[in-house]
């Protein structure tokens, strides 16, 4: 009954270790150092405390389930972590004695790690049933070099031989259990991961097809009535204005990337229609020095400059102008801007306009905030006074572009 109950204390410490770095550090990834700093100290601490409450066998013979942190631990975290663990082992050993127990370990290890350190590639590249099978192969090669080890150097018995089986038994058991339960936590995570990511795009794609430009209608009027009187003008508006709808709807994929040239083409072709239809009340400037080929997402500046146009500088008489600058800062982000001299905003308005439910001057605005939010953390920033206009601007990180792939 002793023996049953220390056999559970060793599974316990090494499950609750094990779990704890799959819970809060199994979503990072892999090859970040820090993880595997975090997971080396976790197995050595599984290590150091089986070694530590070891289950009696006999007055002589004690056994402990060390292997579990030691394999699960070379495995999962690789070379370096396999030959620390190692190295904590026979160091631990020592210091518990130099008798021979410290001579079967270090030869069971020289014998079985570099087998484990081997197929340690094969198995991060293996899929979960595969990495079952192979834990389990390398667990008996382990159990098997520490029985060839202990008969090499306390000769043949048939009680050691009886007890290396039942270890090898226990150990098989329990790298089944430890090996298939961190797959399916890390399986689950992945699948998690991996739904919320469709559900990041799907979310995107509703929020891209909610920009629909508002001019639509009054372009299609505006073409109507320079049909009769000025055909060539009404053909050369119904042209700017194909172009811009090809420009608006060529994006293929869910999370496609444009550039930040193509993105001032598409504004330039829609000011393009607003100016056949305002002429000299609509003035414009680019600062531009970002680089054209950056990436950002489509359909975030051109709903900017409609709603400056719109918004700010419409219900102007004399109209006015809009500043659209796009500039790399040193903080590794593009800041991207559209500044108007218009009309601008009362305070109320500017709590209100990023509230899903504003109004339609607001649409636009808490679409691209939205966006922007989902996909790289930031959110847009208004600076406004009435009769004095308004700047919007935001950020985008260029590591985040680089991270995500597009």
């Amino acid at each position: 009954m002793v023996i049953f109950k220390d056999f559970l204390l060793q599974l316990t410490v090494i499950a609750t270790l094990i779990f704890t770095f799959q819970i809060f550090f199994a979503e990072r990834s892999e090859r970040d150092q820090r993880v595997k700093i975090v997971l080396s100290a976790l197995f050595g601490l599984s290590i150091l405390l089986c070694m530590s409450y070891p289950i009696p066998i006999t007055s002589t013979i004690h056994i402990d389930i060390r292997i579990i942190p030691l394999l699960l631990g070379t495995l999962y975290g690789g070379l370096r972590t396999g030959i620390a663990l190692s190295v904590l082992i026979i160091l631990y050993r020592m210091y518990l004695g130099f008798d021979l127990g410290l001579f079967t370990t270090t030869l069971t290890l020289l014998i079985s790690m570099p087998v484990t350190i081997y197929y340690q590639k094969a198995f991060t590249a293996a899929k979960k049933m595969m990495k079952i099978r192979m834990a389990l192969l390398l667990a008996v090669f382990y159990c098997l070099a520490g029985i060839t080890a202990t008969t090499a150097l306390r000769g043949f018995s048939y009680k050691v031989v009886q007890v290396q089986l039942v270890y090898l038994v226990i150990t098989i058991l329990v790298v089944l259990l430890f090996t298939a339960l961190v797959e399916t936590i890390k399986d689950t995570i992945r699948k998690n991961r991996q739904l919320q990511l469709e559900v990041k795009d799907a979310e995107i794609a509703f929020l891209r097809c909610q920009i629909k430009p508002h001019f639509l209608y009054n372009t299609l009027n505006s073409i109507a009535a320079l049909c009769v009187d000025e055909p060539r003008k009404a053909e050369e508006l119904t042209l700017h204005f194909a172009q811009y709808l090809r420009n608006s709807f060529d994006f293929k994929q869910l999370r496609s990337m444009t550039t930040v040239e193509n993105e001032l083409e598409l504004v330039r072709t829609y000011l393009n229609i607003e100016e056949a239809s305002f002429g000299a009340r609509i003035h414009v400037k680019y600062e531009v020095d970002a680089n054209p080929s950056f990436l950002i997402p489509p359909l975030i500046l051109q709903p900017l400059v409609e709603n400056a146009i719109k918004h700010g500088l419409m219900p102007q008489l004399q109209g006015g102008t809009v500043i659209i600058s796009a500039k790399q800062n040193a903080n590794a982000a593009v800041s991207f801007a559209v500044e108007d001299d218009g009309c601008g905003m009362s305070e109320n308005l500017q709590r209100e306009i990023l509230k899903p439910d504003a109004h339609a001057v607001g649409i636009g605005l808490w679409n691209i905030n939205q966006r922007i939010g989902l996909l790289f953390g930031e959110s847009i920033h208004i600076e406004s006074a009435e009769g004095a206009g308004t700047k919007i601007w935001f950020n985008i990180p260029v590591r985040a572009i680089d991270q995500r792939g597009d």
